[in-house]
């Protein structure tokens, strides 16, 4: 309906947004088939659909009938003037008496004639009438309007900006802390420590030796820091081999049996912050299973769709999980939704837990 009314005004109709299935192929079935219920009868614009398939018959019905009685009737004395020397000619009906006293054929072919002509830019008035007043009801009912798509394109922007923002801030209070609390002391200690060698090298070699090689396991201990700050921006095996091989690294030293699945290929790269945003995400949800859920197993699930990368995270823990502000859970849904990405939590008590991301890849 939507096309068919596009083709009467060429401004766009834009249509209302419809409650998506969500596919979850590790949830249970029982949850699956809830979700699918939801979906399919507690959506607004489902129901605003089927209210219009109600209201659309009749209204189709008195739109035709209209239509070609007035198209009927405008085209047939219009074309009255060839009906009469063509069907009804008085010589091939020589018993049929066409005077009425009053008015002669000729007469009232020119009047019926007369009243065609008008007739047919009123049938063509009414029914693009019709046709308009059809594209309003399709625009309120199946169609929000441009402004209010445009106020929900403003709010998502302004959301997404506004969690950018936010998540490069606490990247950047988490780098400032980390360097602060680790390689900033060792490389202060470093520091003393080679101003107490310098003292005691004439005088104690033997001191100012112990001092330099304590000086080095500093050295050695703030490289590894600052390395482990880098390293929490982006792993060197995300950059060099892709979100594949990065999210098995993290299934092998996670501490909670982790089960991969993957229609990725081995060597498959997306775009660079699609992989990063995947990756915080399956690495968060196993090191908050791993403290919180008690579970036995995690399964991860990558499906990727031609514009979209869909990530799901199971435990069988004890569930109870939520979003809280300033949580991990939170700085996860801000990074996601900052590339225009959702964030779904499901944990109820008693479990089992499932994180689901679903995160758009450009086309570019």
């Amino acid at each position: 309906e939507r096309w068919r009314m596009s083709l009467i005004d060429d401004r766009p109709l834009i249509a209302r947004p419809y409650k998506t299935l969500d596919p979850q192929p590790n949830a249970p079935m029982e949850r699956r088939i809830r979700n699918w219920a939801e979906a399919e009868f507690f959506d607004a614009s489902r129901w605003l659909d089927v209210a219009y398939v109600l209201i659309a018959f009749p209204l189709i019905v008195i739109e035709f009938t209209f239509s070609v009685v007035l198209w009927s009737l405008a085209v047939g004395f219009a074309l009255s003037p060839l009906a009469l020397l063509v069907l009804v000619a008085p010589d091939r009906f020589p018993g049929v008496h066409w005077y009425t006293g009053v008015y002669t054929p000729d007469q009232v072919v020119a009047v019926l004639f007369v009243i065609g002509l008008v007739l047919l830019p009123i049938a063509a008035s009414v029914t693009r009438a019709f046709a308009i007043a059809h594209r309003y009801i399709v625009e309120g009912m199946l169609c929000i309007s441009p402004s209010e798509a445009l106020r929900r394109d403003n709010d998502r922007l302004r959301g997404s900006r506004a969690a950018t923002v936010e998540l490069e801030a606490t990247e950047l209070r988490r780098i400032e802390r980390d360097l602060h609390d680790g390689a900033q002391q060792r490389l202060v200690m470093l520091a003393i420590d080679l101003a107490l060698a310098e003292g005691k090298i004439d005088s104690d070699p033997a001191s100012a030796k112990t001092l330099v090689a304590g000086a080095r396991e500093q050295a050695r201990q703030a490289l590894g820091e600052i390395r482990d700050v880098v390293r929490g921006t982006a792993p060197s095996i995300l950059l060099d081999r892709g979100l594949v091989a990065a999210l098995g690294a993290v299934a092998g030293r996670s501490s909670v049996p982790t089960y991969i699945d993957s229609s990725l290929d081995a060597n498959e790269r997306l775009p660079h912050a699609v992989e990063r945003a995947a990756y915080y995400v399956v690495t968060e949800a196993i090191t908050n299973v791993a403290k919180h859920a008690g579970a036995t197993r995690v399964d991860v699930t990558l499906r990727r769709e031609p514009h979209r990368l869909g990530v799901w995270v199971r435990d069988d823990g004890k569930g109870g999980a939520s979003v809280v502000a300033g949580g991990g859970l939170a700085g996860l849904r801000d990074r996601v939704e900052a590339l225009d990405g959702k964030l779904v939590l499901e944990s109820p008590e008693g479990g089992p837990t499932m994180v689901h991301v679903e995160l758009p890849i450009p086309l570019a």
